[in-house]
């Protein structure tokens, strides 16, 4: 684990489209699961899981739910697990969250409360995106 200032969010590449959800979307369900093959930017609030290649939870933005996620960047908050190769929480984050991961990094002023765990394997951090 670090603790050093996180790089803030950055579009994806051409090839790799952003998904946003605006901060006027909330979306809660009974088992849902959100999935994209890109990268997904939540500026809104979310009661249920996310999968996707980059998941990102904007300042302002909350999650109750697992999200997995080969990168997983944190602004707002976010309530249940987190699962990713790559887990960045932000200097405003507040997370409440198990997290299982290859790569942690904390910046200074984030609140985190919760276990965290490295993964066995990628199997352990790899999103469903079929």
């Amino acid at each position: 684990m670090s603790s050093a200032a996180a790089p803030s969010y950055q579009p994806a590449s051409p090839d790799r489209p952003t998904s946003i959800l605006g901060p006027d979307i909330s979306i809660y369900g009974e088992q849902l699961i959100l999935k994209t093959k890109g990268s997904l930017l939540i500026q809104g609030h979310i009661e249920g899981d996310v999968h996707g290649e980059t998941v990102t939870v904007d300042d302002g933005a909350h999650v109750k739910g697992v999200i997995t996620a080969r990168t997983i960047a944190i602004q707002g908050g976010v309530k249940g697990e987190l699962k990713g190769s790559n887990v960045i929480l932000h200097e405003h984050s507040v997370v409440e969250a198990d997290i299982i991961q290859e790569r942690l990094t904390v910046a200074d002023g984030a609140h985190f409360e919760g276990s965290v765990k490295k993964a066995k394997n990628a199997s352990e951090v790899t999103p469903d995106l079929s």
